[in-house]
């Protein structure tokens, strides 16, 4: 009779070879994984660069496209070349700022008594006039009128304002209003004391401009983090001074905000634009820059020559290229490049012969600042472009407001 044999183990060389597989097995499951985190992470970071860029532009949309309401066309939209706002000035490869003014539609109060530095109200002030707020004071008829600028706060429930008579500060998207909101000197006319009382409502100033912060905590790496911010012109602080301190971040991760400008045309004439091959002076320099005679007027005729200049009163679109990046950086691939021609989606579709290669950021250059480089790094980015059109730019007249309360 035959006897079973005992059980028996496994041999080293079976246990190698089972560990071996079993090794294979576990990296390439591994390996699947990682790979699949790798993407998910990627599409994740993509679309919250994506969603980030979209939701600034809209933001900065809807007040470009509001812009010159109730305001002299003139000052409605301020231009600010390459705004280094660490420095607070003009640099070079920086963003592009943007001020724009509007009307506050609930403001309204009758200057019972008007002074060159001070204005007196028919009815307390039902919410506070912050230093730096624009007011438009209008002569009966809205003929004559004056923009003025809010010297201190003035507190719940006050009847009268002080105004800033002192001299002009540089216009920057970060400061005070300048020289065109500062008219005190035209309160002494006829029409602001004779008769019947003048009018004075609010004017909205809102600025755009990109700022670089350290939101890692990392001391070596200090500002190296760009936000869209928001500045209103006004001291929100209550420090008493209007400067960076009083601006708002909007949203995180846009890096470059560029601004060209479609000014008016007629005919089959091909429309001008400025800040593509031309050169928008700073700020209120646009306006200034101008001789008295060729500044457009309300009541000029929309064929007249003078609404046919490089001004900023004959601007018809607004075009804003904004970029946007992730927040983190990924080691594993070099990062998006939006500004070489010819990178990856960026050249677009062939042009026409004789016609100026598009370029995404159109005053850029080739040598951008530090923090505000749309190439590489390990960033994903997008782009997005949109061309605004401000109707209210059309305005030939200044009117009153009808409503009889707010503010």
């Amino acid at each position: 009779m035959r006897v079973s044999p005992g059980p028996r183990g496994f041999t080293l060389v079976e246990l190698l070879v089972g560990t071996a597989v079993g090794a294979l097995v576990l990296t390439g499951i591994s390996l699947v994984f990682v790979s699949q985190a790798s993407q998910y992470q990627a599409h994740a970071s993509r679309r919250a660069v994506q969603s980030s860029v979209r939701q600034a532009l809209g933001f900065v949309e809807r007040h470009v496209r509001n812009a010159g309401y109730g305001v002299d066309p003139d000052r409605a939209v301020l231009a600010y070349d390459s705004y280094d706002a660490a420095g607070d000035a003009r640099g070079n490869g920086f963003p592009d700022g943007l001020s724009v003014h509007k009307r506050d539609l609930y403001f309204r109060r009758l200057a019972t008594t008007v002074g060159t530095d001070f204005l007196r109200f028919d009815r307390a002030l039902q919410r506070p006039l912050r230093k730096g707020e624009i007011l438009l004071v209008l002569c009966p008829g809205a003929v004559r009128y004056a923009y003025v600028t809010v010297e201190e706060t003035t507190p719940l429930d006050a009847t009268s304002v002080k105004l800033d008579t002192s001299a002009a500060p540089v216009d920057s998207p970060a400061g005070p209003p300048g020289a065109l909101f500062r008219e005190h000197a035209r309160l002494d006319e006829a029409c602001f004391h004779d008769g019947e009382p003048p009018v004075v409502v609010k004017v909205e100033r809102t600025s755009f401009y990109v700022a670089a912060f350290d939101d890692d905590g990392d001391p070596a790496t200090p500002g190296t983090t760009p936000y869209l911010m928001q500045h209103r012109g006004v001291d929100l602080t209550g420090d008493g001074l209007i400067d960076g301190a009083d601006a708002t971040p909007i949203a995180v991760g846009i890096e470059q905000f560029q601004v060209a400008y479609i000014l008016n045309t007629l005919g089959e004439e091909a429309p001008s634009l400025v800040g593509v091959d031309g050169t928008v002076p700073w700020g209120e320099g646009w306006h200034t820059g101008t001789p008295e005679r060729d500044r457009p007027r309300l009541e000029d005729a929309y064929a007249s020559p003078r609404r046919l200049t490089s001004h900023p009163a004959n601007i018809r679109q607004v075009r804003l290229t904004l970029v946007a990046r992730s927040t983190q950086r990924d080691p594993q691939r070099p990062g998006d490049d939006v500004l070489t021609l010819g990178a990856t989606g960026v050249s677009g579709p062939a042009l026409p012969s004789g016609a100026t290669p598009w370029r995404q950021l159109e005053n850029l250059g080739t040598a951008p600042a530090r923090n505000f480089d749309p190439r590489g790094g390990g960033f994903t980015r997008a782009v997005l472009r949109e061309a605004i059109t401000p109707k209210n730019l059309l305005m030939r007249s200044q009117f009153i407001p009808v409503h009889r309360g707010g503010g």
